[in-house]
């Protein structure tokens, strides 16, 4: 069973490398850093490679989270409600290790924003900015593209954490 179990990791890595590999032309210089960082603060803890493993498993599974949004008459007070779901197993390991990051950036026309995650995920799965913007992370499935009045136009190779939307009007 070890040597199964072994051979069925090794292919997870391989996968979870290959992905990297594909979205690196798409990652900010910035995520990069910053799981570098985490490596780096950890001392020896965790390697940048477990880290970046660890930040494309969601990519790689397309994982996906429940998105409700209400506003105007739909609300008590008009105003607009954004609540995200996420749908991952309630016993899974990372969900011992909650966060919530505050980020400041010094990046030109950027605002501070807090992410709620895992310790060691980067990117953002909800967020919620400084000047009331919030984010949360949802995956498109088309089960039937001619119930589009436009088809839509996906990828599963580009950015981390989203798909890459194309008008093909």
């Amino acid at each position: 069973m070890d040597l199964v179990w072994g051979q069925i990791e090794q292919l997870g890595f391989y996968l979870l490398d290959l992905n990297y590999q594909i979205a690196l032309p798409y990652i900010p210089q910035r995520f990069i850093d910053e799981v570098k960082g985490i490596a780096d603060g950890s001392n020896g803890t965790v390697s940048e490679q477990m880290l970046i493993r660890a930040n494309m498993l969601p990519e790689l599974t397309q994982a996906a989270c429940t998105v409700f949004g209400a506003f105007g008459e739909a609300t008590a007070d008009g105003k607009l409600y954004h609540l995200r779901a996420l749908d991952w197993e309630p016993t899974a390991q990372v969900n011992q290790y909650p966060t919530v990051i505050i980020y400041d950036s010094t990046e030109e026309n950027s605002k501070p924003f807090a992410n709620i995650g895992y310790m060691g995920l980067i990117g953002t799965l909800t967020a919620m900015s400084k000047i009331g913007i919030s984010i949360g992370e949802k995956v498109m499935y088309v089960r039937s593209p001619s119930d589009y009045p436009v088809k839509p136009d996906y990828t599963y190779i580009g950015k981390p954490w989203m798909y890459v939307l194309r008008d093909t009007v």
